[in-house]
């Protein structure tokens, strides 16, 4: 009876081991996606915003840039990290909802599948105007994309209605 034990205790430590070690490795890989993630967005996206805000706010429009980290709550309901670029226009009265989604630019976590989401436009919407090509890898969202980005999305909020 003891080696028979012994052997079936053995097996499930291993497996708990190894159950761990998995638990650990998506913990560790999910803390370094947001820290790239906030990289990015410090880096690369934030100056981004700040340069194009500057410039409209040189011909009269209005502009905020807002950022939310990533949380989870015990129970479950999950907040993405973002950074969000608002326009108002000159001109247009301030939005009748705080969250103009028709006037923003948002760059998002997913951190499901470790990818970040540009949504522009109405994000209630699948996949906003990017739709499921909004989606991109970490690593190959860089200062030029999220150039074309803006200026595709500033020149959808400023073309005539």
């Amino acid at each position: 009876m003891r080696d028979d034990l012994t052997r079936m205790l053995d097996r499930y430590d291993e497996r708990r081991r190894v159950d761990v070690e998995r638990e650990q490795k998506a913990k560790d890989d999910d803390a370094q996606f947001l820290a790239g993630f906030a990289t990015l967005r410090r880096e690369v996206v934030r100056p981004v915003l700040e340069e194009a805000g500057a410039l409209l706010a040189q011909r009269g429009h209005g502009f905020s840039i807002v950022e939310e980290e990533f949380a989870a709550s015990a129970a479950g309901k999950v907040r993405e990290a973002c950074i969000s670029f608002h326009i108002v226009p000159a001109g247009m009265g301030a939005p009748l909802h705080a969250q103009d989604h028709e006037h923003s630019l948002s760059i998002i976590t997913r951190h499901y599948n470790k990818t970040v989401w540009i949504s522009a436009g109405k994000a209630l919407d699948a996949g906003g105007v990017a739709g499921s090509k909004g989606a991109h890898a970490l690593a190959r969202v860089d200062r030029p994309l999220i150039e074309a980005e803006l200026v595709k999305f500033v020149g959808a909020v400023m073309a005539p209605g």
